[in-house]
C-alpha cells in the first residue's frame, strides 16, 4: 500500500518539478511513511514519486519507482496483487528469462506488463491497485485502476502550466497554489444528494477519477493537451446471466473453499495482519476464516459507542471470545472525540459525506498500534444482498403502487411527525413482540420522508431512497442542483440490456457495486485507513468470488425478506446461531444529536453567511433553512454533514 504522484510537462522546469514532487511526498506521507523516492525521466519532462508502506519484500528491492528488467518501463504502484506468485510461475513457464531482483508484487506486475502487455496483464492479475507505467520507448503513459475501485487514481490536464498530473489522492491544488482549481458544481450536486461524488469527475472541474475496471493510455505532444484513450477491461455485469445448477449445500461448500483460499492469500504479508470486527455477518465470517487458517491468534479491532443505539461492540466481543481472537475495542464518546472531528475531517483530500468515516478512522487508528494490514468485510452487502433496499423491495414496490391520494397523505403525516415523535414510536416499537428485534425503526421512518412522491416512476421511486431528503436548491446555479440528473444516470445503468433478465434486487445490487461501493464505502475505508498508515484488504472483492456470486440464484442470497442467506448459513458452520441472527447495525455515530449539541458551534461557524458565500456556489438562504429545520427536530443530519464536510474542506484548502 502506497501513495504516488506523477506529472508530465514540457513547460515546467526541472526545479519546479522537483518542488512539486517534494511537496507531494510530504502530503502523501501517511500513505507511505516507510520510505520515498523520486525519479525524473525522459529528459526531465516526466516525474514519478512514490511513498512506500512496506508490506511485501521489506528490503530495498521492493522500493519504487521501479524499472523493468529491460529498463524500458517505469512503474509507480499502489495496492496488492494477491496472485503475484502464480503470475511469476506463469511468466517463468513462458520461456521468458527474468532475473528477479526481489519478491515484491510490484516487480511481478511490471515484468508481466513488459512481457504480456497491459491488457493481458490486467485480465490475469487479481488484487486491488492503481498504477502508472511510463514506456520510455514509445513515450506513452498507462494509468490503471482495479476492478471495483478499492484504490483511487486521479488525473487531469492543467492548462495554466501545460502539465498532465496523476496521483493516488486529490492533491494538485496544494502543489500548484498559484493556480485556481474551480469547483465542479455537478460534483456538489452528487455530494449533497448522495453523500459522495459519483461518476468519473472530482470536486474540481479540471480533475477526473479513472473509473474502476478501466485503464487509460495517454499520448503526449509538446505543449498540447494529451490524447487519452480509456478502455474498460472489466465488465461488472459480465457474469450476471450465468446461474449455477448446483444444490444449495454444494454452493455453500464451494463458497467455503473459495473464501478460505482467498483469506489465506490475503492474510499473507511480511508484516502483522488483523481484521476489523463489527460483530456483523461479513466481518465475523472473514474473522472466523482468518482464525481457521492462521497459526496464531488473529488480532481483531472494534469501535463501540456510549450511545447504545450506535453500539455493536458487545456483539463483536462475543464473536471474538468464541473465536479466541486477540481482541481490542475502543468505546467512543462525544467528550473524547468532539474536539478532534474537524481535524479528522481534514484527512479527506476530497469531500465525502458519510459520517461513518469518523468511527472508521478511529478503528484504523486503534489497529495501527498493532498491525499494518487488516482484512475487512466490505462488499458483502452489495455482492450477496444485505441491504434493506434489496430485502424489502416487495414492500417498496407495493408502496409505490398505492393510490396517489393515499401516498400524499402518508407523506404529509410522516413529514409532520417531528423527530421527537418518531423517536417515541421507535421506543414503543422496541418493547412490542413483533418489533423487539428491530433496530433503528426511527431511521427507517425518516427515510420515507418526502420519498413518497406520487409522480415518480417506479425506478425513480426506488432511487429516491438512496438520496438525501432536500426540499431546497442548495446551489446558486439552479440548473446544477437536480436529483433528476442523478436519476438519469441511475436509469441509464438500470436499463442496461445486459441486465434485462435479472430480478429487481439483482439490478440494484449491480448498481450499488458500481456506484455506492467505490465512491462511498471503499473511498471511506481507503482514506480513513491510509490516514493511519494501515492497509485494508476486502476478501469479498476477489474477482473469482464475484464471478461465483453472480452465478448464484437470487433465493440463495435473499429469502423471506432476509439477505445474505448463503453467508449466514456458512457462518453458522463456524459460530453459534445466536451470535448471527440479529439486525444489521454497523459502525456509526449519533451525528444528528451531536450536530444540535456538542458540534453546534463548529457547525454554525461553517454555515454562517460569510463562509457559505465564499465560493459563490452555495445558496445561503436555503442552506440556512435546512439547518434551521434540523435544529427544530426535522432530521437533516445526513445532508448537513455533507455540507459541513465540504465547508471544512474549503477551509482546509484556504479557498479564495
Amino acid at each position: 500500500m502506497c501513495g504516488f504522484f506523477g506529472l508530465q510537462s514540457y513547460e515546467l522546469d526541472t526545479n519546479e518539478k522537483i518542488i512539486a514532487s517534494r511537496n507531494a511526498i510530504k502530503i502523501l506521507n501517511s500513505r507511505g511513511p516507510d520510505s520515498n523516492d523520486t525519479v525524473l525521466d525522459d529528459n526531465n519532462n516526466l516525474v514519478f514519486c512514490h511513498n512506500r508502506l512496506s508490506i511485501l519484500d521489506l528490503s530495498p528491492t521492493g522500493s519504487q519507482p521501479m524499472k523493468s528488467y529491460s529498463g524500458n518501463l517505469l512503474i509507480i504502484f499502489n495496492g496488492e496483487i494477491y496472485n503475484h506468485t502464480s503470475i511469476r510461475e506463469e511468466l517463468k513457464n513462458s520461456n521468458n528469462f527474468i532475473n528477479w531482483r526481489g519478491t515484491s508484487d510490484t516487480e511481478t506486475l511490471i515484468q508481466a506488463v513488459e512481457i504480456w502487455g497491459i491488457e493481458k496483464t490486467l485480465q490475469k492479475i487479481n488484487g486491488m491497485f492503481s498504477f502508472a507505467i511510463w514506456n520510455k520507448v514509445s513515450k506513452n503513459l498507462y494509468l490503471a485502476r482495479d476492478r471495483f475501485g478499492e484504490k483511487p487514481l486521479y488525473y487531469g490536464w492543467i492548462p495554466e502550466n501545460k502539465s498532465f498530473v496523476f496521483s493516488s489522492d486529490l492533491i494538485f491544488d496544494r502543489l500548484f497554489k498559484n493556480i485556481k482549481f474551480d469547483i465542479n458544481d455537478e460534483a456538489l450536486n452528487d455530494l449533497f444528494h448522495l453523500n459522495y461524488i459519483n461518476n468519473n469527475y472530482s470536486v474540481f472541474k479540471k480533475i477526473y477519477k479513472l473509473e474502476p475496471g478501466h485503464y487509460s493510455e495517454v499520448f503526449f505532444k509538446k505543449n498540447q493537451v494529451p490524447k487519452i484513450n480509456t478502455i474498460k477491461y472489466w465488465k461488472t455485469e459480465k457474469f450476471s446471466l450465468q446461474k449455477k445448477k448446483n444444490t444449495y449445500k454444494e454452493c455453500i461448500d464451494e463458497l467455503d473453499v473459495k473464501l478460505t483460499n482467498i483469506v489465506k492469500n490475503q492474510i499473507f504479508a511480511d508484516v502483522e495482519v488483523g481484521t476489523f470486527l463489527s460483530g456483523g455477518i461479513d466481518s465475523s465470517l472473514i474473522t472466523a476464516i482468518a482464525q481457521e487458517v492462521s497459526s496464531k491468534k488473529v488480532k481483531t479491532f472494534c469501535i463501540g459507542n456510549e450511545d447504545q443505539n450506535h453500539d455493536e461492540s458487545k456483539y463483536a466481543d462475543k464473536v471474538a471470545k468464541h473465536l479466541s481472537t486477540d481482541h481490542e475495542e475502543l468505546i467512543l464518546n462525544e467528550k473524547s472525540i468532539i474536539n478532534e472531528i474537524p481535524s479528522i475531517v481534514s484527512k479527506l483530500n476530497e469531500p465525502m459525506g458519510d459520517s461513518s468515516f469518523i468511527p472508521t478512522y478511529y478503528v484504523s487508528k486503534l489497529a495501527q498500534k498493532k498491525v499494518k494490514v487488516v482484512l475487512t468485510g466490505d462488499a458483502g452487502d452489495e455482492i450477496f444482498g444485505g441491504y434493506n433496499r434489496y430485502t424489502k423491495i416487495n414492500y417498496i414496490t407495493k408502496l409505490h403502487g398505492l393510490p396517489k391520494s393515499l401516498k400524499k397523505l402518508i407523506s404529509y403525516c410522516l413529514s409532520n411527525l417531528g423527530e421527537k415523535n418518531i423517536n417515541r414510536i421507535d421506543t414503543i416499537a422496541k418493547i412490542l413482540p413483533f418489533f423487539k428485534k428491530q433496530f433503528y425503526l426511527n431511521d427507517k421512518i425518516k427515510k420515507l420522508l418526502d420519498r413518497i412522491d406520487p409522480n415518480l416512476s417506479l425506478s425513480d421511486f426506488i432511487f429516491s431512497f438512496l438520496l438525501n431528503r432536500c426540499e431546497y436548491n442548495l446551489l446558486n446555479n439552479s440548473d446544477a442542483f437536480s436529483k433528476e440528473k442523478i436519476f438519469n444516470v441511475f436509469n441509464k445503468q438500470f436499463s442496461d440490456k445486459q441486465l434485462d433478465s435479472l430480478a429487481l434486487e439483482e439490478k440494484l445490487m449491480f448498481m450499488d457495486t458500481i456506484n455506492y461501493l467505490p465512491n462511498d464505502i471503499l473511498f471511506k475505508v481507503d482514506r480513513a485507513s491510509m490516514a493511519n498508515s494501515v492497509e485494508t484488504r476486502a476478501p469479498f472483492l476477489d474477482k473469482d468470488l464475484y464471478e461465483f456470486s453472480k452465478g448464484l440464484s437470487l433465493e440463495k442470497k435473499i429469502k423471506n425478506s432476509k439477505g445474505k442467506i448463503i453467508l449466514r448459513d456458512l457462518l453458522k458452520r463456524k459460530i453459534p446461531n445466536h451470535l448471527i441472527d440479529r439486525p444489521k447495525a454497523g459502525f456509526s455515530i449519533p451525528i444528528g444529536k451531536w450536530l444540535r449539541k456538542p458540534l453546534r458551534d463548529w457547525s454554525e461557524n461553517l454555515l454562517c453567511k460569510k463562509n457559505i458565500e465564499k465560493t459563490g456556489l452555495l445558496n445561503f438562504e436555503n442552506i440556512n433553512k435546512v439547518w434551521t429545520d434540523h435544529k427544530k427536530g426535522i432530521d437533516n443530519s445526513s445532508l448537513i454533514w455533507s455540507i459541513l464536510v465540504f465547508q471544512q474542506w474549503l477551509l482546509n484548502r484556504q479557498y479564495k
